[in-house]
């Protein structure tokens, strides 16, 4: 495939500006596998296509594979399906009967009842990324399939596409795995790819093409000046081996100014949240974090090893960037969050206490052990839009006014300002004051060092439960500054239901627990239907940058192994908790200081 040269300049992320007020939060999945998807296929035996997967999303029902017939409990507003493109559909159409390629080696291979072969056949589609001297394997690599592929791909996103109703998006997964030494398992640096439309797309940019994201960007640009615009946002950097957040570009060179340029650009948001972990925090990265250690995956791919922490999760990037801005150079790292699936069987709706599982083959039983990767049920992606429409939508993730929930779909807002008086959150207009007198999430506040004030910014922060769902124990704010030269992180609890009040020491009690795992139940008698703050950080210094997000956390409720073992009538796992805490991650808000950089 051709390779890109950057051709345009770049423009970075605008800071507060006056908008009209967008009055609606809509909920999607942006990361969805269907049969197309080499791995969907192997593991899974998935025979759903993209239709099968937008008409469920949509609130169509689908048979399971003990022949059950499910629905999602309430329909996604919007919807991606990302295949990996690395000879997008070649299992599959391997696989048919009337291929060409059936009685081929890797026809034999996948077509095995033995789950040993098909993994075996999924790593013939790896090689040519892993090692580009090696010759593809007959049957993979035919390229007027792969470009049908993705021509069928995009029709089912037209197809689909309901405007005001339900937004379908052209999207592919660019999967690149890199070894950051040799004998060393491999650090993840996927991306999903959304294309703000489907008019004269091209074919995707794979990882067969680079593995190196920079080409990818190159990609984005060379398209993006000829009016066809795309983003790529990074997953599961929780397993990317320290090298997603990493100092340095995927050459080993020190980062400059002008990557941080691109990769804002080009990355405007990070997946936090998926089946494979949560990407967040980690309890070593921070300790005084009660909450940091949620839903962690330990092992890279294909191994038992535990990746390099420094570098692989959003928190300990945020606080890296401030680092960087404050000794005068640039943050490379101011991203919004948002929340998927990553579901490889076509099926999404996250939520523990609603997913309706389907159970998976013997022949992923046998390769992974587990149902669902043994994490939670998947996240969710929460937007802030004027419209549910493509330009909206995609607009809204430009300027990062999205969220990750865990699954629920909880409604919360985080704005910044520094003249938000004390009675704002009182009046019926209190959302567009605070667009027309401040920033929401995603952006940036800057104010005149020449005034003389030291005030600390207001945030305004309300958070509404999913009626569905556990009801809220409290809103944290997680900031991150500078001291002495150095990142550090604190975690205020700014609002708690219950009456629970802050200790002295910073503790709060426990909200407590309602839930029943004989029977999968719990009430809502404990937690809050909202909650809703404004807060001054008691800690800010004025010459020093730093971010704010808000974490929301729910009270507790069944996690789906409960319901699995209810429906099996069989115990959960031992070492499995019976419950969670579900929680919503907003994008932050980056406080800014004007001062000179270095050149």
């Amino acid at each position: 495939m051709t390779r890109y040269v950057l051709i345009v300049l770049y423009v970075l992320m605008p800071t507060a500006s006056v908008q009209a007020a967008p009055t609606q939060v809509y909920f999607g999945d942006l990361h969805l596998h269907t049969r197309y998807s080499n791995d969907a296929f192997a593991f899974f035996g998935t025979s759903r296509t993209p239709d099968d997967a937008y008409r469920y999303a949509r609130g169509g029902s689908i048979t399971t594979n003990d022949g059950r017939t499910i629905k999602v409990f309430a329909p996604l507003d919007f919807m991606a399906v990302t295949e990996h493109m690395r000879y997008p559909g070649a299992l599959w159409h391997v696989a048919q009967p009337d291929s060409p390629y059936h009685d081929s080696d890797i026809g034999k291979m996948i077509t095995s009842a033995d789950p040993r072969a098909r993994f075996g056949a999924f790593l013939e589609v790896l090689k040519p990324a892993r090692a580009t001297h090696e010759t593809p394997i007959e049957g993979l690599d035919v390229p007027e399939r792969s470009e049908s592929t993705w021509q069928l791909l995009v029709k089912a996103a037209d197809d689909h596409y309901k405007p005001g109703r339900f937004t379908t998006f052209a999207a592919y997964e660019w999967t690149a795995e890199v070894q950051r030494l040799p004998n060393r398992p491999v650090g993840n640096m996927h991306r999903v790819v959304i294309f703000e439309d489907t008019v004269d797309l091209p074919y995707p940019f794979s990882s067969i093409d680079s593995t190196h994201p920079e080409r990818l960007w190159d990609y984005l640009e060379f398209h993006r000046a000829r009016g066809v615009d795309a983003i790529a946002i990074p997953h599961n950097t929780n397993i990317s081996d320290g090298l997603m957040f990493a100092p340095q570009d995927s050459w080993g060179k020190p980062i400059t100014e002008h990557y941080a340029a691109r990769r804002t650009w080009n990355e405007p948001l990070v997946e936090v949240t998926q089946q494979k972990g949560t990407s967040e925090t980690h309890p070593v990265l921070s300790p005084n974090d009660n909450f940091a250690g949620f839903e962690l995956r330990r092992a890279l791919f294909g191994s038992q090893e535990e990746g390099r922490l420094v570098g692989s999760y959003v928190r300990d990037a945020y606080k890296r960037g401030l680092e960087f801005e404050a000794w005068g150079f640039f943050n490379p790292f101011q991203f919004g969050l948002i929340g998927a699936t990553d579901y490889h069987r076509a099926l999404t709706g996250p939520g523990e206490n609603r997913v309706s599982h389907d159970p998976e083959p013997a022949a992923a039983r046998a390769i992974r052990p587990g149902s669902s990767m043994g994490g939670s049920a998947g996240g969710l992606t929460a937007i802030w839009a004027t419209g549910n429409n493509r330009n909206a939508l995609f607009d809204a993730m430009r300027r990062r006014e999205t969220y990750a929930t865990t699954g629920p779909r909880i409604s919360v807002r985080l704005f910044a300002g520094w003249n938000y008086d004390e009675e704002i959150l009182t009046r019926k207009n209190w959302i567009q004051e605070a667009y027309d007198h401040g920033v929401t999430m995603g952006s940036s506040l800057t104010r005149d060092r020449q005034t003389g004030s030291d005030a600390a910014p207001v945030l305004l922060i309300t958070a509404v439960m999913d009626p569905n769902s556990g009801s809220l124990d409290r809103i944290q704010v997680i900031k991150g500054t500078i001291e002495n030269g150095r990142s550090v992180e604190r975690i205020y609890n700014v609002a708690l239901s219950a009456g629970r009040q802050v200790r002295a020491e910073g503790a709060v009690n426990p909200v407590g627990n309602s839930v029943n795992p004989e029977t999968g139940t719990w009430d809502n008698s404990i937690g809050a239907a909202t909650l809703s703050v404004r807060w001054q950080d008691p800690d800010f210094d004025l010459e020093h940058p730093a971010f704010y997000y808000a974490r929301v956390l729910e009270i507790p409720t069944p996690r789906w192994q409960v319901y699995d073992a209810i429906a099996v009538g069989k115990a959960i796992p031992e070492g499995v908790p019976a419950t969670i805490q579900e929680r919503a991650f907003t994008s932050p808000i980056w406080y800014e200081v004007e001062r000179p950089r270095h050149p």
